[in-house]
């Protein structure tokens, strides 16, 4: 608030005049725990220990340790009444601020809120203090009272608690009976030691015995952590299968690679490549790498996390974990400020201010007008900074920039000849000569002759001055020249909010204190300040006479002007829309004025005077899925408690960031399946688009339970419903869908989880045709070995194995054993070759298996006793897929079939697989642009299996900086495509570039605001844009031609420049009122002038009367449009043009076609003359 600056310096010394003793008082912070680092936060200053010292004014220093930035001005708190604030900073670092009431108003209670601060926390800020000292209370009596310092109150910042990332081994291993199976696991930071159970049922409240570790079954193990200082409480449960299968070997294991990722991000988002696993013998074991727990979200470093390999024959192999090694990058928290006089804008910004170590955006500094950019400084790391207003940095660290600004100074030179005195004054504060004052202070000038002087000439650097007012643009020279009186002394009173102006009959302007001859006429003209209005009972001036019709006055004598003006209503709405411009149906915005030192509701459509001052109460009515960007009055953003002036029609809208709903189409893998291996094995969702990344809570439904019971692990055979759940954060609104969903997605396709039921397993062949062989499960309770009787091969035994209780026939299928103890017969499968330039690659092998056991392979050669039926299985190497066996000709049924059954007869060679390479996929962007519309957004793709790319966004090339979709820039796109069983992998080498163009704001839908009033010859910078506003787009309106001095009411162009980079700026013109002698503000230019009795000035006798003479009118035209007299002369002509009062406009000589303009609507008088010969014509401009 503008107060003046000598009751400011009264006050300060007349507190601490007024100080006392007693010192019970105290100061008192409201919270001490601020907000996170990077963001903002309020510091409520109370006064506290004070229950009968009613004050009304105090004083206190306060200190804000480093990591804590001022964020604009302090606010009062809600003990003041009608109470001013100043305030300043002082050489020591700290702040002063001092409030009083002009009225002595006493604050509404001795204890409560004085002050709020508002702050910004650096992104490296983790703690400080808070110093209040120099306390002072003053009570209308004058008397004082001290208040207690606040040493050095100590200031937290709010920290998320870490999440451990745990590792788990041996989910699925041997039952060894002689020891009792344990779950092993590691931490992410080490040495974090978890609790760990094993109980029997899934909820964990029958706890498993030794004798139950020890032999096969499956047990849940319950991994726990209580929590500390840095880290959350953790608590899980795994699902542990003791088995029978055969253990891989972990020596066996080619480890896959791992791509990097950032810190924050989940370890699913790392893709894994290549691996294998072979076996004892050296063949390959078919399966899948998937991390173990791929919704952890990783910490910086490189980091060891598990893999799970899940062989494709889960019936005869356990799982097996392997450690791989992932590059997490580090991310920094990097954000930027901007102090009092400007803003910043972030080129290249995230939506949390995180970036990966190494990333680079621009800084861009935008002083407001009249305000300058000085410097950068930064905290948290020691830099330097170039001194331009656009600079680059880079994320290697927390940290905060801030861009300083200053206001533009210029020099005010005050000089004086003969005897008066010269008075200029800015916010009713008197400067004195050489000051320096901010660019765009209003100067008010007034000179006041002594006695028998009188006011010669005041000029503004050489120029006389217009009026009695000039807005500050640059150095500044005003000189007042006094001589000895001559006439009639003309005093103009220094009104408030206004100007009076005097003209002489001949347009020349009247300064205060100079003098007119006795008997002269003058015309006045009121000029209002912007935002009020000359009051109902008009100029009053003394020394004169004259009717007031025609604004035209006799001098008498002395001449004085007086006159008052009245602050103009405006009209004040609210809004609350989303950032694409919608509007928020059912939220309002409440607003408080102040009214005699109280704050009230603003009623419905109530206007509001200019100046009033007015509050953002609250926001109502907002439902659940959005959150506050910001709040904007008239264009500028302010805070939900800051306090700002009505000076224009006003629009207060609360913007609101819409949360964006997660698509179902873009989950990526809607349908996966896998075989029972009685290992829980989880269902991965990937997510496509702007929600890459994203973790989701996974539970499932069995299609056969009646009662629709979710669960969090699916491990029987059957079809499940995939439930997927994410909670809503600042971006996205909650998600839950469910796969398949035969209610609202009934053609979706084949969606959700199948687990498929394996095949029971021979582990070890019989030792003769008279034994059994072992199988897993194992016989018994679960699993039934017959002989088949009726198969009638010789030395060959058929053994029958089928599944026995309700849970195995649930997850496993029988499977046929074959015995035979005739000679082995030595077979060749062979191996398929790709040729395509180079050396010869193998396409695949084949897999041999009787009863699921598998067959070793020797110098090429499987060697399998006759009469023995055995499947054969063609699996391809990555790139390969299966075509047919070799026998197609002789055996087109089999030779189709994939695995296949193959009778070993004696004299049998084998057959061999035919692989063929898949095919390779090529994708591109539909478009590679779009305009920004405040919303994340998404790509579409072009290609066979479109549907199944999952796209990624990032900030570089490589494609090592995440982003979202949604600010202005170039931005690039990565396409990947997993193999299929007919396509090849596909990957973007590099990133596909795609650009977010600025938003163009349309020019109607801007609300351009008014323009005050000036004098004809002054600059646009004189006249005040009042109101106006661009919706939810912050920003500045300003002239694009300050300079230009328009001697005419005309349209003038004006710039409208968001202060948010991802909108272009906009320009329209409006219209400037100029005021001149013959153009009063408070005159309509559009209603006529009433009538009068036409007056030839020049021959009153017989007015509008022709002299005669016909010659001069024949071939005339003469007409009025536009503000303007047009007239046609066939001959040369002397034309005059007055107006009713007598004041010639246009005096000259004229032939043929000729314009006058005349300014304003009226009556007026065209007088031709000839030859000798004349006549008059009245018309009417309108």
């Amino acid at each position: 608030m503008k107060v003046n600056h000598i009751k400011q310096l009264f006050v300060a010394l007349f507190l601490l005049l007024s100080a006392g003793t007693a010192t019970a008082a105290q100061w008192k912070l409201a919270k001490t725990n601020l907000n996170a680092a990077g963001s903002k936060d309020t510091l409520t200053l109370k006064v506290s220990g004070n229950n009968s010292f009613s004050f009304s004014s105090f004083q206190v220093d306060f200190t804000l340790s480093e990591g804590i930035l001022l964020d604009g001005t302090p606010i009062l708190g809600e003990l003041a009444v009608d109470h001013a604030l100043t305030w300043s900073a002082q050489d020591d670092g700290s702040f002063r601020c001092v409030v009083y009431s002009p009225k002595n108003t006493v604050m509404k209670a001795p204890e409560g809120t004085v002050l709020r601060i508002p702050v910004v926390l650096a992104a490296s800020f983790e703690g400080g203090k808070f110093t209040a000292k120099n306390g002072l209370l003053s009570n209308k009596a004058s008397n004082g009272q001290s208040v207690t310092d606040l040493s050095g109150a100590a200031l937290t910042v709010h920290k998320e608690l870490k999440h451990l990332v745990v590792n788990v081994s041996g989910l699925e291993q041997v039952a060894n009976p002689a020891k009792a199976a344990g779950l092993s696991y590691t931490t992410i930071p080490e040495g974090k030691t978890l609790t760990i159970g094993y109980f029997t049922d899934e909820d964990c409240t029958k706890p498993a015995t030794d004798a139950d570790r020890k032999k096969e079954g499956i047990l849940y193990v319950k991994l726990s952590y209580a929590g500390d200082t840095d880290y959350a409480e953790f608590e899980e449960v795994y699902v542990m299968s003791l088995t029978s299968k055969i253990a891989i070997d972990a020596s066996k294991i080619t480890k896959p690679q791992a791509t990097k990722i950032k810190a924050g991000q989940l370890l699913s988002t790392s893709l894994l490549s290549g691996g294998s696993v072979t076996d004892k013998d050296g063949y390959t074991i078919a399966g899948t790498f998937v991390w173990t727990n791929g919704n952890a979200v990783m910490p910086a470093g490189k980091q060891s996390c598990s893999v799970t390999f899940y062989p494709d024959n889960s019936s005869y192999y356990n799982t097996a974990e392997v450690f791989v090694e992932v590059e997490v990058t580090p991310t920094y928290l990097v954000t930027a400020v901007a102090m009092t006089g400007g803003s910043v804008n972030v080129l290249g910004k995230t939506e949390d201010d995180v970036y990966v170590e190494g990333q680079k955006i621009s800084l861009v500094a935008l002083p407001l007008p009249n305000y300058k950019f000085d410097s950068w400084s930064v905290t948290g790391v020691s830099e330097t900074l170039p001194a331009n207003d656009s600079i680059p940095v880079k994320a290697d660290n927390n940290k905060t920039y801030t861009a300083n600004f200053s206001p533009i100074m210029h020099t005010v030179s005050i000089e004086t000849a003969g005897n008066g005195g010269l008075s200029v004054k800015a916010e009713d504060a008197e400067v004195a000569s050489g000051a320096s004052l901010r660019q765009g202070t209003v100067l008010q000038i007034v000179a006041t002759p002594d006695v028998n002087s009188q006011l010669k000439s005041l000029t503004i650097n050489g120029d006389s001055l217009k009026g009695n007012k000039v807005t500050l643009t640059g150095d500044l020279t005003v000189k007042a020249e006094f001589g000895q009186k001559a006439g009639a002394l003309v005093t103009i009173k220094d009104v408030a909010n206004g100007s009076i102006l005097l003209y002489k009959e001949n347009g020349s302007l009247i300064a205060s204190g100079s003098t007119v001859p006795i008997g002269d006429k003058v015309r006045v003209v009121d000029l209002p300040d912007a935002g009020y209005r000359l009051n109902d009972s008009g100029v009053t001036l003394s020394g004169v006479t004259g009717p007031t019709t025609t604004n035209l006055w006799t001098v008498t004598g002395d001449v004085t002007a007086n006159a008052t003006f009245t602050a103009v209503t405006y009209d004040v709405k609210t809004s609350v829309a989303s950032t694409d411009g919608a509007a928020i149906t059912g939220a309002t915005i409440i607003l408080n004025k102040e009214e005699n030192g109280n704050w009230v509701a603003l009623a419905e459509n109530e206007k509001l005077a200019y100046g009033t001052r007015v509050r953002v109460e609250d926001i109502k009515g907002l439902k659940d899925g959005a959150r506050l960007l910001t709040i904007l009055a008239g264009g500028k953003e302010v805070s939900l408690d800051a306090i700002f002036t009505v000076t224009g029609n006003l629009t207060v809208t609360a913007v609101y960031d819409h949360l964006v709903p997660i698509k179902r189409e873009y989950i990526f893998c809607p349908y996966q399946e896998y075989y029972y291996s009685g290992v829980s094995r989880p269902f991965i969702p990937f997510a496509s688009q702007t929600y890459a990344g994203f973790s989701f809570n996974v539970s499932y439904i069995a299609s056969d339970d009646k009662d629709k019971k979710e669960v969090k692990k699916a491990i029987d055979a059957g079809d499940y419903t995939v439930v997927l759940r994410r909670d809503s954060d600042d971006l996205y609104e909650a998600f839950h869908e469910e796969y398949p969903d035969l209610v609202y997605h009934p053609n979706e396709g084949k969606v959700g989880l199948t687990i498929k039921r394996s095949k029971i397993a021979v582990t070890e062949q019989p030792s003769d045709g008279n034994g059994k062989p072992k199988t897993h499960p194992a016989e018994g309770t679960e699993v039934s070995i017959d002989v088949d009787d009726t198969y009638n091969v010789s030395g060959v035994t058929k053994y029958v194995i089928e599944p026995k209780s309700d849970a195995a026939k649930k997850n496993y299928e029988g499977t046929v054993y074959y015995h035979s103890t005739k000679d082995p017969v030595n077979l060749s499968f062979g191996a398929s070759i790709l040729r395509a330039g180079g050396e010869p690659a193998p396409m695949g092998y084949v897999r041999v298996t009787n009863g699921g056991m598998p067959y070793g392979e020797t110098d090429g050669k499987v060697s399998i006793p006759a009469g023995i039926t055995v499947t054969l299985e063609a699996v391809p190497v990555e790139g390969a897929k299966f075509s047919h066996w070799s026998d197609i000709e002789s055996n087109p049924v089999d030779a189709k079939k994939n695995p296949r059954e193959y009778v070993v007869a004696e004299g049998s060679t084998g057959v061999t697989p035919v692989f063929v390479g898949k095919t390779n996929l090529e994708f591109k962007l539909a478009k590679t642009s779009s305009v920004y519309n405040g919303t994340a957004q998404t790509v579409s793709v072009t290609g066979t299996g479109n549907e199944a790319c999952q796209i990624t966004f990032f900030f570089d090339e490589a494609c090592t900086q995440p982003a979202v979709l949604k600010n202005a820039g170039d931005y690039y796109v990565r396409i990947y495509r997993p193999a299929d069983a007919e396509y090849n992998e596909y990957k973007t080498e590099k990133g596909l570039r795609y650009t977010i163009e600025q938003a163009e704001l349309a020019e109607s839908k801007v609300t351009w605001p008014a323009a005050s009033d000036i004098l004809s010859g002054q600059k646009l910078s004189e006249s005040v844009l009042q109101g106006g506003h661009a919706g939810i787009v912050a920003g500045t309106f300003a002239w694009n031609k300050p300079e230009t001095a328009p001697t005419s009411t005309d349209q003038q162009e004006v710039t409208f420049t968001p202060t948010d980079p991802n909108y272009k700026p906009v320009s329209s013109k409006i219209e400037v009122k100029v005021v001149s002698a013959t153009s009063s503000s408070s005159t309509d230019p559009e209603t006529p002038v009433t009538p009068v009795d036409p007056v030839d000035p020049e021959n009153p006798g017989q007015p509008d009367t022709p002299t005669g003479i016909e010659s001069i009118e024949e071939g005339m035209s003469l007409y009025t449009a536009n503000q303007s007299i047009f007239v046609n002369m066939p001959q040369q002509v002397a034309l005059k043009v007055v107006d009713v009062s007598g004041i010639v406009l246009y005096e000259g000589s004229i032939l043929g076609k000729a314009e006058i303009p005349v300014g304003h609507a009226g009556v007026y008088f065209v007088r031709c003359e000839a030859f000798g010969d004349s006549f008059v014509r009245k018309v009417v401009v309108r």
